[in-house]
Protein backbone atom coordinates (compact mmCIF):
# COMPACT_ATOMS: atom_id res chain seq x y z
CA UNK A 1 0.00 0.00 0.00
CA UNK A 2 1.13 3.58 -0.57
CA UNK A 3 1.43 6.05 2.28
CA UNK A 4 -1.54 8.04 1.02
CA UNK A 5 -3.67 4.90 0.79
CA UNK A 6 -2.67 3.93 4.33
CA UNK A 7 -3.77 7.31 5.62
CA UNK A 8 -7.01 7.19 3.67
CA UNK A 9 -7.92 3.69 4.86
CA UNK A 10 -7.04 4.55 8.45
CA UNK A 11 -9.39 7.52 8.25
CA UNK A 12 -12.15 5.36 6.80
CA UNK A 13 -11.83 2.69 9.47
CA UNK A 14 -11.89 5.33 12.21
CA UNK A 15 -14.87 7.13 10.67
CA UNK A 16 -18.05 7.75 12.64
CA UNK A 17 -21.39 9.25 11.73
CA UNK A 18 -20.15 12.84 12.03
CA UNK A 19 -17.54 14.30 9.66
CA UNK A 20 -13.95 14.14 10.84
CA UNK A 21 -12.61 17.65 11.56
CA UNK A 22 -10.07 19.05 9.14
CA UNK A 23 -7.12 21.26 9.93
CA UNK A 24 -7.23 23.51 6.88
CA UNK A 25 -8.28 23.68 3.28
CA UNK A 26 -4.96 22.55 1.84
CA UNK A 27 -4.80 19.46 4.02
CA UNK A 28 -8.48 18.74 3.40
CA UNK A 29 -8.13 18.66 -0.34
CA UNK A 30 -5.00 16.56 -0.08
CA UNK A 31 -6.63 14.00 2.25
CA UNK A 32 -10.09 14.08 0.68
CA UNK A 33 -9.04 13.77 -2.94
CA UNK A 34 -8.50 10.21 -4.09
CA UNK A 35 -7.35 8.66 -7.38
CA UNK A 36 -3.87 10.23 -7.79
CA UNK A 37 -1.08 9.96 -5.21
CA UNK A 38 0.51 13.22 -4.14
CA UNK A 39 3.76 13.67 -2.31
CA UNK A 40 5.03 16.91 -0.78
CA UNK A 41 8.46 17.95 -2.11
CA UNK A 42 9.81 21.16 -0.61
CA UNK A 43 6.25 22.45 -0.38
CA UNK A 44 5.17 21.28 -3.84
CA UNK A 45 2.95 18.32 -4.66
CA UNK A 46 4.65 15.64 -6.76
CA UNK A 47 2.39 13.73 -9.13
CA UNK A 48 2.67 11.38 -12.08
CA UNK A 49 -0.14 10.50 -14.50
CA UNK A 50 0.00 8.19 -17.51
CA UNK A 51 -1.12 9.29 -20.95
CA UNK A 52 -0.39 6.58 -23.45
CA UNK A 53 3.37 6.95 -23.07
CA UNK A 54 3.16 10.57 -21.91
CA UNK A 55 3.72 11.64 -18.33
CA UNK A 56 2.70 14.71 -16.37
CA UNK A 57 5.18 15.84 -13.73
CA UNK A 58 4.43 18.02 -10.72
CA UNK A 59 3.14 21.33 -12.02
CA UNK A 60 4.97 24.11 -10.26
CA UNK A 61 4.66 27.40 -12.10
CA UNK A 62 6.73 30.26 -10.72
CA UNK A 63 6.13 33.96 -11.31
CA UNK A 64 3.42 35.41 -13.48
CA UNK A 65 1.96 32.86 -15.86
CA UNK A 66 2.77 33.47 -19.50
CA UNK A 67 2.80 31.75 -22.85
CA UNK A 68 4.15 28.18 -23.08
CA UNK A 69 7.88 27.74 -22.90
CA UNK A 70 9.61 26.47 -26.04
CA UNK A 71 9.75 22.73 -26.48
CA UNK A 72 12.84 21.35 -24.75
CA UNK A 73 14.77 18.12 -25.32
CA UNK A 74 13.13 15.09 -23.79
CA UNK A 75 14.37 13.83 -20.46
CA UNK A 76 13.29 10.35 -21.50
CA UNK A 77 12.56 9.29 -25.06
CA UNK A 78 9.94 6.68 -25.79
CA UNK A 79 10.54 4.00 -28.44
CA UNK A 80 8.27 5.93 -30.77
CA UNK A 81 10.75 8.79 -30.70
CA UNK A 82 13.60 6.79 -32.18
CA UNK A 83 14.20 6.69 -35.89
CA UNK A 84 14.40 9.37 -38.55
CA UNK A 85 10.85 10.71 -38.57
CA UNK A 86 10.45 14.25 -39.89
CA UNK A 87 10.18 17.00 -37.24
CA UNK A 88 6.62 17.65 -36.11
CA UNK A 89 5.15 21.07 -35.29
CA UNK A 90 5.56 22.08 -31.65
CA UNK A 91 2.66 21.51 -29.28
CA UNK A 92 1.18 24.52 -27.51
CA UNK A 93 -1.25 24.46 -24.60
CA UNK A 94 -3.82 26.89 -23.28
CA UNK A 95 -5.26 26.89 -19.76
CA UNK A 96 -8.95 27.63 -19.22
CA UNK A 97 -11.33 27.46 -16.29
CA UNK A 98 -13.90 24.73 -15.84
CA UNK A 99 -17.30 26.15 -14.88
CA UNK A 100 -18.41 25.61 -11.28
CA UNK A 101 -22.10 24.67 -11.03
CA UNK A 102 -21.96 24.93 -7.22
CA UNK A 103 -19.93 27.03 -4.80
CA UNK A 104 -17.04 25.77 -2.73
CA UNK A 105 -13.47 26.82 -1.87
CA UNK A 106 -12.10 23.41 -2.86
CA UNK A 107 -12.90 22.75 -6.52
CA UNK A 108 -10.49 20.37 -8.27
CA UNK A 109 -10.59 18.36 -11.49
CA UNK A 110 -9.16 14.95 -10.55
CA UNK A 111 -9.47 12.92 -13.74
CA UNK A 112 -10.11 12.92 -17.47
CA UNK A 113 -11.14 10.06 -19.75
CA UNK A 114 -8.75 8.78 -22.45
CA UNK A 115 -10.49 10.85 -25.16
CA UNK A 116 -10.42 14.13 -23.22
CA UNK A 117 -14.20 14.55 -23.49
CA UNK A 118 -15.14 13.72 -19.89
CA UNK A 119 -13.62 15.44 -16.86
CA UNK A 120 -14.50 14.57 -13.27
CA UNK A 121 -13.80 16.50 -10.10
CA UNK A 122 -14.90 17.45 -6.59
CA UNK A 123 -16.32 20.73 -5.28
CA UNK A 124 -16.88 21.51 -1.60
CA UNK A 125 -15.24 22.81 1.54
CA UNK A 126 -12.69 20.00 1.74
CA UNK A 127 -14.68 18.12 4.36
CA UNK A 128 -17.26 15.35 3.78
CA UNK A 129 -19.70 17.81 2.17
CA UNK A 130 -18.02 17.74 -1.24
CA UNK A 131 -20.00 17.03 -4.42
CA UNK A 132 -18.75 15.18 -7.48
CA UNK A 133 -19.05 16.99 -10.81
CA UNK A 134 -18.86 15.43 -14.28
CA UNK A 135 -18.04 17.79 -17.15
CA UNK A 136 -19.01 16.53 -20.62
CA UNK A 137 -17.56 18.70 -23.39
CA UNK A 138 -17.25 21.40 -20.73
CA UNK A 139 -20.86 21.15 -19.52
CA UNK A 140 -21.12 20.26 -15.81
CA UNK A 141 -23.52 17.85 -14.12
CA UNK A 142 -23.56 17.45 -10.33
CA UNK A 143 -23.79 13.79 -9.29
CA UNK A 144 -26.12 12.63 -6.49
CA UNK A 145 -25.20 13.64 -2.94
CA UNK A 146 -24.25 10.10 -1.94
CA UNK A 147 -21.40 10.10 -4.48
CA UNK A 148 -18.23 11.39 -2.80
CA UNK A 149 -14.56 11.53 -3.73
CA UNK A 150 -14.37 10.76 -7.45
CA UNK A 151 -11.48 8.56 -8.55
CA UNK A 152 -11.71 8.13 -12.34
CA UNK A 153 -13.90 8.35 -15.45
CA UNK A 154 -13.76 6.21 -18.61
CA UNK A 155 -14.52 6.96 -22.26
CA UNK A 156 -18.20 6.08 -21.75
CA UNK A 157 -18.57 8.71 -19.03
CA UNK A 158 -18.81 6.14 -16.22
CA UNK A 159 -17.46 7.63 -12.99
CA UNK A 160 -16.12 5.65 -10.02
CA UNK A 161 -15.09 6.65 -6.52
CA UNK A 162 -15.27 5.94 -2.79
CA UNK A 163 -17.52 7.69 -0.28
CA UNK A 164 -16.51 8.81 3.19
CA UNK A 165 -17.27 5.53 4.94
CA UNK A 166 -15.23 3.39 2.54
CA UNK A 167 -18.01 2.26 0.19
CA UNK A 168 -17.18 2.18 -3.52
CA UNK A 169 -19.62 3.49 -6.10
CA UNK A 170 -20.16 3.80 -9.85
CA UNK A 171 -22.19 6.43 -11.71
CA UNK A 172 -23.42 5.04 -15.02
CA UNK A 173 -26.17 6.21 -17.40
CA UNK A 174 -27.43 8.76 -14.89
CA UNK A 175 -27.73 6.27 -12.02
CA UNK A 176 -25.57 5.81 -8.92
CA UNK A 177 -24.90 2.26 -7.72
CA UNK A 178 -22.68 0.96 -4.92
CA UNK A 179 -19.91 -1.61 -5.19
CA UNK A 180 -19.89 -4.70 -3.04
CA UNK A 181 -17.50 -4.73 -0.11
CA UNK A 182 -16.10 -8.28 0.02
CA UNK A 183 -17.18 -10.21 3.15
CA UNK A 184 -14.66 -9.95 5.96
CA UNK A 185 -13.40 -6.54 4.82
CA UNK A 186 -14.34 -3.20 6.37
CA UNK A 187 -13.70 -0.71 3.55
CA UNK A 188 -12.63 -0.40 -0.06
CA UNK A 189 -10.61 2.20 -1.92
CA UNK A 190 -11.49 2.52 -5.64
CA UNK A 191 -8.73 3.65 -8.00
CA UNK A 192 -9.46 3.10 -11.68
CA UNK A 193 -11.90 2.05 -14.41
CA UNK A 194 -11.08 0.96 -17.97
CA UNK A 195 -12.97 1.24 -21.27
CA UNK A 196 -14.76 -2.09 -20.72
CA UNK A 197 -16.06 -0.96 -17.35
CA UNK A 198 -13.68 -3.05 -15.23
CA UNK A 199 -13.07 -1.32 -11.89
CA UNK A 200 -10.13 -1.97 -9.58
CA UNK A 201 -9.28 -0.97 -6.04
CA UNK A 202 -8.24 -2.37 -2.70
CA UNK A 203 -10.24 -3.83 0.19
CA UNK A 204 -8.98 -3.58 3.73
CA UNK A 205 -9.75 -5.12 7.12
CA UNK A 206 -9.58 -3.48 10.53
CA UNK A 207 -6.37 -5.41 11.27
CA UNK A 208 -4.69 -3.47 8.44
CA UNK A 209 -4.56 -6.46 6.05
CA UNK A 210 -5.65 -5.75 2.49
CA UNK A 211 -6.19 -7.31 -0.93
CA UNK A 212 -6.77 -6.11 -4.50
CA UNK A 213 -10.34 -6.28 -5.86
CA UNK A 214 -11.95 -6.11 -9.29
CA UNK A 215 -15.58 -5.10 -10.01
CA UNK A 216 -17.66 -4.25 -13.09
CA UNK A 217 -19.70 -1.14 -13.86
CA UNK A 218 -22.42 -3.40 -15.27
CA UNK A 219 -22.55 -5.65 -12.18
CA UNK A 220 -21.26 -3.59 -9.26
CA UNK A 221 -22.29 -6.18 -6.64
CA UNK A 222 -20.10 -8.81 -8.29
CA UNK A 223 -16.42 -8.82 -7.36
CA UNK A 224 -13.25 -10.89 -7.66
CA UNK A 225 -10.29 -10.76 -5.28
CA UNK A 226 -6.95 -10.35 -7.05
CA UNK A 227 -3.66 -11.86 -5.97
CA UNK A 228 -2.99 -12.73 -2.37
CA UNK A 229 -3.26 -11.02 0.98
CA UNK A 230 -1.06 -7.92 0.90
CA UNK A 231 -1.90 -6.99 -2.72
CA UNK A 232 -3.19 -3.62 -3.92
CA UNK A 233 -4.66 -2.53 -7.28
CA UNK A 234 -4.14 1.01 -8.57
CA UNK A 235 -4.69 0.74 -12.34
CA UNK A 236 -6.13 -1.41 -15.12
CA UNK A 237 -5.57 -1.38 -18.87
CA UNK A 238 -8.26 -1.92 -21.47
CA UNK A 239 -7.21 -5.56 -21.97
CA UNK A 240 -7.64 -6.24 -18.24
CA UNK A 241 -4.02 -6.10 -17.10
CA UNK A 242 -3.97 -4.87 -13.50
CA UNK A 243 -1.11 -2.99 -11.82
CA UNK A 244 -0.57 -2.29 -8.15
CA UNK A 245 1.58 -3.66 -5.40
CA UNK A 246 2.44 -6.81 -3.50
CA UNK A 247 4.37 -6.71 -0.23
CA UNK A 248 5.44 -3.10 -0.84
CA UNK A 249 6.77 -3.83 -4.35
CA UNK A 250 5.32 -2.84 -7.77
CA UNK A 251 3.32 -5.65 -9.33
CA UNK A 252 1.20 -6.62 -12.33
CA UNK A 253 -1.43 -9.25 -13.05
CA UNK A 254 -2.30 -10.49 -16.54
CA UNK A 255 -5.96 -10.63 -17.64
CA UNK A 256 -5.80 -14.32 -16.70
CA UNK A 257 -4.74 -13.43 -13.15
CA UNK A 258 -1.07 -14.46 -13.37
CA UNK A 259 1.01 -12.12 -11.22
CA UNK A 260 4.61 -10.95 -11.51
CA UNK A 261 6.74 -8.25 -9.90
CA UNK A 262 7.75 -5.16 -11.88
CA UNK A 263 11.45 -4.36 -11.79
CA UNK A 264 12.57 -1.65 -9.37
CA UNK A 265 14.89 0.77 -11.23
CA UNK A 266 18.53 0.14 -10.46
CA UNK A 267 19.86 2.19 -7.58
CA UNK A 268 16.50 2.70 -5.86
CA UNK A 269 15.28 0.78 -2.80
CA UNK A 270 11.63 0.49 -3.81
CA UNK A 271 8.97 1.75 -6.20
CA UNK A 272 5.21 2.13 -6.41
CA UNK A 273 3.07 1.89 -9.56
CA UNK A 274 0.13 4.29 -9.82
CA UNK A 275 -1.64 3.69 -13.14
CA UNK A 276 -1.41 1.96 -16.52
CA UNK A 277 -2.56 2.31 -20.11
CA UNK A 278 -1.81 -0.01 -23.00
CA UNK A 279 1.63 -1.54 -22.48
CA UNK A 280 2.82 1.23 -20.17
CA UNK A 281 2.64 1.86 -16.43
CA UNK A 282 3.87 4.77 -14.34
CA UNK A 283 4.67 5.32 -10.68
CA UNK A 284 7.22 6.73 -8.26
CA UNK A 285 10.59 6.00 -6.68
CA UNK A 286 12.09 7.86 -3.69
CA UNK A 287 14.87 10.19 -4.76
CA UNK A 288 17.06 12.49 -2.72
CA UNK A 289 16.11 14.45 0.37
CA UNK A 290 15.31 18.15 0.10
CA UNK A 291 14.84 20.07 3.32
CA UNK A 292 13.95 16.90 5.18
CA UNK A 293 11.37 15.83 2.58
CA UNK A 294 11.99 12.91 0.23
CA UNK A 295 11.73 13.88 -3.42
CA UNK A 296 9.55 11.37 -5.28
CA UNK A 297 10.61 10.82 -8.90
CA UNK A 298 8.35 9.60 -11.74
CA UNK A 299 9.02 6.17 -13.24
CA UNK A 300 7.76 4.53 -16.42
CA UNK A 301 7.57 0.80 -17.09
CA UNK A 302 6.94 -1.00 -20.29
CA UNK A 303 5.00 -3.88 -18.75
CA UNK A 304 7.52 -6.33 -20.18
CA UNK A 305 10.71 -4.39 -19.38
CA UNK A 306 12.52 -2.73 -16.52
CA UNK A 307 11.52 0.55 -14.94
CA UNK A 308 12.98 3.82 -16.20
CA UNK A 309 13.28 7.03 -14.17
CA UNK A 310 11.76 9.78 -16.30
CA UNK A 311 12.26 13.09 -14.55
CA UNK A 312 15.02 13.85 -12.11
CA UNK A 313 14.18 17.37 -10.96
CA UNK A 314 10.40 17.41 -10.41
CA UNK A 315 9.96 20.01 -13.17
CA UNK A 316 6.46 20.81 -14.49
CA UNK A 317 6.66 18.88 -17.76
CA UNK A 318 4.62 16.76 -20.10
CA UNK A 319 6.69 14.09 -21.81
CA UNK A 320 4.79 13.39 -25.03
CA UNK A 321 4.63 10.07 -26.94
CA UNK A 322 7.14 11.41 -29.46
CA UNK A 323 9.69 11.95 -26.68
CA UNK A 324 9.50 15.75 -26.61
CA UNK A 325 8.68 17.62 -23.42
CA UNK A 326 6.85 20.86 -22.75
CA UNK A 327 5.79 22.99 -19.83
CA UNK A 328 2.17 23.80 -19.06
CA UNK A 329 1.26 27.51 -19.12
CA UNK A 330 -0.72 29.18 -16.36
CA UNK A 331 -3.59 31.64 -16.47
CA UNK A 332 -2.54 35.29 -17.05
CA UNK A 333 -4.65 36.53 -14.12
CA UNK A 334 -3.13 34.06 -11.66
CA UNK A 335 0.21 34.83 -10.06
CA UNK A 336 2.01 31.74 -8.80
CA UNK A 337 3.37 32.90 -5.44
CA UNK A 338 4.66 29.52 -4.23
CA UNK A 339 5.36 25.99 -5.47
CA UNK A 340 2.20 23.98 -5.94
CA UNK A 341 0.01 26.87 -7.13
CA UNK A 342 -0.86 24.72 -10.15
CA UNK A 343 -1.47 20.96 -9.96
CA UNK A 344 -2.09 18.43 -12.72
CA UNK A 345 -4.29 15.45 -11.87
CA UNK A 346 -5.22 13.68 -15.12
CA UNK A 347 -4.32 13.50 -18.80
CA UNK A 348 -5.91 12.05 -21.93
CA UNK A 349 -4.38 9.24 -23.98
CA UNK A 350 -3.06 11.60 -26.66
CA UNK A 351 -1.52 13.90 -24.06
CA UNK A 352 -3.46 16.91 -25.37
CA UNK A 353 -5.93 17.37 -22.50
CA UNK A 354 -4.69 17.85 -18.93
CA UNK A 355 -6.90 18.62 -15.92
CA UNK A 356 -6.05 19.93 -12.49
CA UNK A 357 -6.49 22.98 -10.32
CA UNK A 358 -5.13 26.35 -9.21
CA UNK A 359 -4.68 27.23 -5.53
CA UNK A 360 -5.12 30.96 -4.94
CA UNK A 361 -6.61 33.09 -2.15
CA UNK A 362 -7.21 30.05 0.09
CA UNK A 363 -9.33 28.31 -2.55
CA UNK A 364 -8.94 25.76 -5.35
CA UNK A 365 -10.41 26.29 -8.83
CA UNK A 366 -10.70 23.54 -11.48
CA UNK A 367 -8.62 23.98 -14.61
CA UNK A 368 -8.23 22.28 -17.97
CA UNK A 369 -5.32 22.60 -20.41
CA UNK A 370 -6.16 22.00 -24.09
CA UNK A 371 -3.16 21.41 -26.32
CA UNK A 372 -2.66 21.15 -30.07
CA UNK A 373 -0.23 21.55 -32.91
Amino acid sequence: MTTVDDQRFAALLRSVSVPEPRVDVRRAVRDGRRRRQRRRVAGAAALTVLAGVGVVGAVQVGGTASSPAPTTPALAVSPAATGSAAPRPPVTCQASWLSQPIDGPVAVAVGVDPTGRYVVGDIGTGQEDGRVVLWTDGRPVVLPKTARHAAAVNASGHVVGTDGDGTGWVYRDGKLRFLATPPGFDAVLVHAVNARGDIVGTARRSDDSHQAVRWSTAQPQTYRLIGQRGSTATGITDDGTIVGGMDQQPYRWTPQGVGAALAVPEGYPRASVESAQGEWAVGMVPGGSNGGAVQMLPVRWNLSTEGEVLIGDGAPLIVAPDGTSRRLPGRPEVRATEPGTYTAEGISDDGLTVVGAVYENQAYRPLVWRCGR
